[in-house]
């Protein structure tokens, strides 16, 4: 199972789709903002019926609208890239998906670069849970013999962070408690699009190793630093 997802450009069916949907929701706030009804006269024939103060008022009231939408696209769009960065993707992606060259991304977004290193960070509250449906049964910090289990999987990894990860950081309630030294070859398909990594000799690194590597720059964090659990789920690729 190759487990990989492939963006699908957008067609011009969809385009003509998304760009009437936003018209008519644009429109709806401007009649409401306007104090004019939804439905008098319906809505989709737009300025039909209405008066020229009546027209004024709910055309201002759209350029309204609009602005904030240019804000919120603005934003959006930001915290998009950020998050497509830090999942794998690369200027070309980018500057693709945005049909633009990929030097105008970098002159756009550049102060989003990530770092060229890569770990698994995984964050979880100090907890156990059990699911009876779920080969592992018991999830969480579970402790003894069945933490590795617990930890190992299953997550939404990438292509590119399984290739290129060398460390598994595992964070509870906001503080690197674990880390593991990854093996290129252990990463297995549990699910589509969801995969268990394996540990280099199946276990935790000790304190020892960790600050080797921590001290080379091969690790960004090292046990008891701060690591706060971020939106999109408990795996986050952690750039460097």
């Amino acid at each position: 199972m190759s487990g990989e997802m492939e963006r699908r450009p957008l067609q011009e069916a969809d385009r003509g789709e998304l760009h009437s949907s936003l018209n008519d929701l644009a429109w709806a706030f401007a009649r409401r903002a306007a104090g004019l009804g939804p439905d008098d006269p319906p809505f989709s024939v737009y300025d039909d019926g209405l008066s020229d103060d009546q027209i004024k008022a709910a055309r201002l009231a759209r350029v309204a609208i609009y602005k904030q939408l240019e804000m919120l696209v603005g934003t959006s769009m930001r915290l998009d890239v950020r998050q497509a960065l830090e999942h794998g993707a690369n200027w070309d992606d980018v500057a693709d998906a945005l049909e633009v060259s990929r030097q105008a991304v970098a002159k756009r977004f550049g102060d989003l670069r990530r770092g060229e290193n890569v770990a698994v960070v995984i964050s979880r509250r100090d907890r156990v849970r059990e699911y009876p449906d779920d080969a592992r049964v018991r999830v969480g910090e579970v402790g003894g013999a069945e933490q590795y289990a617990s930890d190992r999987g299953i997550w939404p990894i990438g292509k590119k962070v399984r290739a290129e990860a060398r460390y598994a950081i595992v964070a509870v309630d906001g503080t690197v408690r674990r880390i593991y030294e990854l093996d290129p070859a252990g990463w297995r398909e549990a699910e589509p699009n969801k995969w268990e990594f394996t540990a280099v000799h199946g276990r935790e690194l000790d304190s020892e190793a960790i600050a080797a590597a921590y001290t080379a720059g091969e690790l960004p964090l090292q046990p008891g630093d701060d690591c706060p659990t971020r939106a999109g789920g408990a795996y986050r690729p952690h750039w460097f």
